[in-house]
């Protein structure tokens, strides 16, 4: 066995032990499925990465492009003659602390539903339709996303990268989210195994480092062009559609608050003005 050490792992905790297969193959990313139906990533360095799985090398990584098969045994993966181990733990998880607004009023990207970014957010097709759902939501009732999970393009469809957005501002605003998304079954037969294994970390409060990066900086009052720059270029249109459910979150966080009516529990803060 040739042992390799791979740059981090974040959220193999989550994963069972045993077997997985070859799921699918791309430039950036390498998927894995178990026989439950979750779903392990190898991230290439350069892109970010994701909540759950590891980050490699580009030789590494590489190399793995040909392993159709892999045991899991803690945060170990071997199969093939190889063995990939990290000792670098990354927690990608949203902290609870006051959030500015995120500004679109520079971003020309498209989103997968609603057209460009920097359009006023009552003229999404999709607007009434969230703040809809989300005042069922403050209300204790469970939103209907049915039209929305699964809706749109890309293996992460549009409208489960916006959900995936908003939960990134709920959990820092410290609400709790365990009502917000279906319960994981449901989820399964709703959208594609990916975008499960994205929103299932999610109602956790673990999301990947383009995204942990914009929330981060709309915490600690940086600039956070850079970020959000950065999270535009993932996808197709993932980026673009997560931005957009933050901004929505925001703006519905924003009225809940001019109205009195705060969703969240506890004394957590969050700062939501402008757009």
């Amino acid at each position: 066995m040739v042992i390799f050490n791979a740059l981090a792992c974040a959220g193999l905790y989550r994963l069972p032990d045993g077997e997985w297969t070859l799921h699918s193959r791309f430039s950036q990313a390498i998927n894995f499925s178990h026989v439950s139906g979750e779903l392990l990533t190898l991230y290439r360095y350069g892109k970010g990465m994701g909540p759950t799985g590891i980050l490699l090398s580009r030789r590494l990584f590489s190399r793995m492009f040909a392993v159709s098969r892999l045991y899991k045994s803690g945060n170990q993966l071997s199969g093939q003659g190889m063995i990939l181990h990290s000792r670098r733990r990354l927690k990608l998880r949203v902290t609870t602390a006051t959030t500015a607004p995120v500004d679109l009023s520079s971003c020309f990207q498209q989103s997968g539903l609603c057209g460009a970014l920097n359009q006023s957010l009552q003229n999404m097709p999709c607007y009434a339709q969230i703040i809809t759902e989300l005042t069922r939501w403050q209300k204790g009732t469970a939103p209907d996303w049915r039209w929305l999970i699964g809706r749109g393009p890309g293996l992460t469809p549009s409208g489960d990268d916006m959900l995936t957005g908003m939960l990134a501002v709920f959990i820092a605003a410290g609400i709790p989210v365990h009502l917000f998304l279906p319960p994981a079954d449901q989820l399964a037969r709703l959208t594609t195994s990916v975008s499960c294994s994205y929103l299932n970390s999610a109602r956790v409060g673990e999301f990947s480092t383009p995204v942990l990066g914009v929330m981060r900086s709309l915490q600690t009052g940086r600039d956070a062009g850079h970020a959000l720059r950065r999270l535009l270029t993932v996808g197709h249109t993932s980026g673009a559609d997560t931005v957009l459910g933050i901004a929505l979150a925001q703006r519905w966080l924003q009225m809940a608050d001019s109205r009195g009516k705060h969703a969240r529990s506890g004394n957590n803060t969050h700062i939501y003005s402008g757009s």
